[in-house]
């Protein structure tokens, strides 16, 4: 017994000095860790305490605090009872119009009251400072994270609870229908293969629009441009004056040949001729 008496005047000697609402030392010796909708209920009853506490007048108030404005903090403070901002939201962040007959009473007596040069420090109607300000922005911002995350995981289990029921009934399907499992599959790649046709005709249609709306404009597309003289057809019509100086040296280079041959073959015949011409002069000769 002596233990668990010094564990908790220990744990509430740690919280002594970080207590977040006036009944946070007496919520962390007797009621840790229970929901904040048990809190009241375990603080009322000394039985149900983790180890012998006892509750200051503080505490006391907050806990009607708690019971009296339960419906304004399940309203306006996202339901935080027992919570280091439930009086800042209830005195600070909530209009006092806003909140029921009853909560205002007991807000009244309840909630502890404020520091002396507290008063300097409100700067609006609401009766709230810029530190005030600052922590309800903080508390909202946490609050939507925490919304969102909670949100998106709910979201996710959803959607995984989904798939699995999709695809048991796709098993279950397939077990009792073999035939329409089939025909089901080969109509679904239809879908695909006629959503993937429908896409790039979509495709083709927009580039043409494209190209329309800039020819219109005067924009020159870079498909319609004349290609590079490094390309085929610059490299042909440029081949065009080289062909024909070509053929011309050829036919030159061509007659010369021709005309060597010629002048060979040609020459032992005059020679021929001219031994001819001058035996039948000698001859004419010797017959005189």
């Amino acid at each position: 017994m002596s233990a668990r008496w010094a564990a908790a005047v220990l744990l509430v000697l740690c919280h002594r000095t970080l207590a977040d609402h006036p009944c946070s030392n007496e919520v962390a010796s007797a009621c840790n860790e229970r929901p904040a909708a048990d809190i009241a209920a375990c603080l009322k009853n000394p039985e149900e305490h983790d180890a012998p506490t006892e509750i200051s007048s503080e505490c006391t108030d907050f806990m009607a605090l708690n019971k009296g404005c339960a419906e304004d903090i399940e309203t306006h403070c996202e339901g935080n009872q027992f919570h280091d901002d439930t009086i800042l939201c209830l005195t600070k962040w909530t209009q006092a119009e806003n909140l029921k007959e009853q909560c205002g009473k007991v807000l009244k007596w309840a909630v502890p009251a404020a520091p002396e040069g507290e008063d300097s420090l409100i700067t609006d109607e609401l009766g709230m400072s810029d530190k005030d300000h600052a922590e309800k922005l903080e508390w909202q911002k946490k609050r939507r994270e925490a919304r969102g995350d909670a949100i998106e995981r709910m979201a996710m289990k959803k959607e995984d609870a989904k798939k699995e029921e999709d695809r048991a009934s796709l098993e279950e399907y397939k077990k009792t229908d073999p035939e329409g499992y089939a025909s089901m599959l080969q109509q679904q790649e239809e879908e695909k293969r006629q959503q993937a046709a429908f896409k790039k005709n979509e495709r083709a249609r927009a580039a043409a629009l494209e190209r329309k709306k800039k020819k219109d404009s005067g924009v020159e597309d870079e498909n319609d441009k004349p290609k590079d003289d490094g390309s085929a057809g610059s490299g042909k019509a440029k081949k065009k004056p080289a062909s024909w100086l070509y053929s011309i040296m050829s036919f030159v280079i061509i007659a010369g040949i021709g005309g060597l041959i010629y002048v060979f073959v040609s020459s032992p015949k005059a020679s021929g001729s001219a031994g001819n011409r001058q035996k039948q002069a000698g001859g004419g000769k010797k017959k005189r």
